[in-house]
């Protein structure tokens, strides 16, 4: 039975992370307690997020190799014509993601993200620079086979996985490729635009968002609701309202992660409902949550779509688990576990 294949289009960066006790105020110049610089990108991190999660830790005695497993995640994207490039990719490689899709955009610099981590609650700020991420246009993916690589034989892929770090215009057109290949979309509306067009909704076949992310992107509909109101919503019927909106844009399957409150979801055929989060141990760092949640719920998609099943819950519950992994130790990418830390889902 051939492998079901993940492919993410989005972003490469290279991570600079500052760990400080607290968040500087303005004009306050405060010491740091250390630096890394890292590969990141919200892309990369949720292809990353993807395969870890569907295999076992190839480290670990009596594991199967890496390359042996029922999920191929494959990457496309672009890195700069400089140094950091190979920063970037350095972990993806390392760990057996398909990265012959990722192309080095010449004259551009590599994606950067500055990160600042307030060490005593695990909060962070981040400051993104594109650089090559947006050398990504849409005439890049006209064709089925641009939505492919060819490591994976240019085969159709089960899930398209997009976020919101490369230019809009080009997400809207590989969705709109994907939908004519009739190819199912996940979309993780990350850095949300103040709007995205209907025809991008009406593409989606699962949208992840946070919750500031779903009250930006909700604020122009009759709730009236905008980016201040993010976490006073504490009521089931308060994010039903929410997620109900985008599922009249189109959208079949609505996600909202709510940090420490877990998730809220709902889908087309009206099931809404709350999943608590896993109580973490300690919380150190939420970088690579999101994108954790990202990774873990396309695994089950595919896994789930294979067995001609579609059990949402389940999806969102195992997604909650690996960010709870995730936030309990640094990092975006060195954060991210194995699929045999979780256990079943």
């Amino acid at each position: 039975m051939s492998p079901l294949t993940v492919t993410i289009i989005g972003s490469l960066n290279c991570d600079m992370t500052t760990f400080t006790h607290r968040i500087p105020g303005p004009g306050e110049t405060l010491t740091a307690n250390r630096f890394t610089t890292s590969s990141g990108g919200k892309g990369a991190n949720q292809a990353l997020a993807a395969h870890r999660l569907s295999r076992t830790n190839p480290q670990i005695a009596g594991n199967p190799p890496k390359d042996q497993n029922d999920v191929q995640v494959c990457m496309i994207g672009a890195v700069g014509d400089d140094t950091l490039r190979h920063l970037t990719i350095a972990t993806l490689e390392h760990d057996g993601v398909d990265v012959s899709g990722v192309r080095v955009a010449r004259g551009e610099t590599t994606g950067v993200a500055v990160i600042l981590v307030e060490e005593t609650s695990g909060e962070n700020r981040i400051l993104l620079t594109p650089g090559a991420n947006h050398s990504l246009r849409p005439e890049d993916f006209r064709a089925p086979e641009n939505l492919t690589t060819s490591q994976s034989l240019h085969q159709k892929p089960d899930l398209l996985v997009l976020q919101l770090e490369i230019p809009l215009d080009t997400v809207t057109k590989v969705i709109k490729t994907a939908v004519r290949e009739k190819i199912d979309v996940l979309l993780n509306t990350a850095p949300a635009p103040a709007t995205l067009p209907r025809e991008v909704y009406e593409g989606v076949t699962h949208l992840i968002l946070n919750e500031t992310e779903a009250v930006i992107l909700s604020s122009s509909s009759s709730s009236g609701h905008g980016p201040k109101d993010a976490g006073k919503f504490d009521r089931v019927s308060e994010w039903r309202a929410v997620t109900d909106h985008f599922l009249e844009q189109g959208v079949r399957n609505v996600v909202i992660t709510l940090g420490a409150k877990g998730a809220y979801f709902s889908d087309a055929l009206g099931a809404g409902s709350h999943v608590a989060a896993e109580a973490a141990v300690t919380v150190t760092d939420t970088t690579g949550a999101g994108d954790t949640f990202v990774g873990a719920y396309a695994v089950e998609v595919v896994r789930q779509k294979r067995k001609g099943e579609w059990d949402i819950g389940r999806a969102v519950r195992w997604a909650c688990r690996a960010a709870t992994q995730a936030v309990e130790r640094r990092g975006a990418q060195e954060a991210i576990p194995w699929g045999d830390e979780l256990g079943a889902s």
